[in-house]
């Protein structure tokens, strides 16, 4: 799920630079799964791509909205 949703966004290299952080972390994210502190900004990157978010991206495992 993370994997093909980063690729939609333009892949590791091009999320990492918008959110400045270094590609190795992004390219975990595929494997991992996108760190909850990091979906809003994700999030919001994806709006501005025009990619829709996978179903209950923004809501935590536990099913609260922390």
């Amino acid at each position: 799920m993370a994997s093909d949703f980063i690729e939609e966004l333009g892949g590791s290299a091009t999320v990492a630079e918008h959110l400045g952080l270094e590609v190795n972390v992004v390219s975990n994210w595929k494997k991992r799964g996108i760190a909850w502190p990091w979906r809003p900004a994700v999030a919001e990157l994806a709006k501005k791509a025009k990619v829709q978010l996978p179903k209950g991206f923004l809501i935590p495992a536990n099913g609260s909205a922390a």
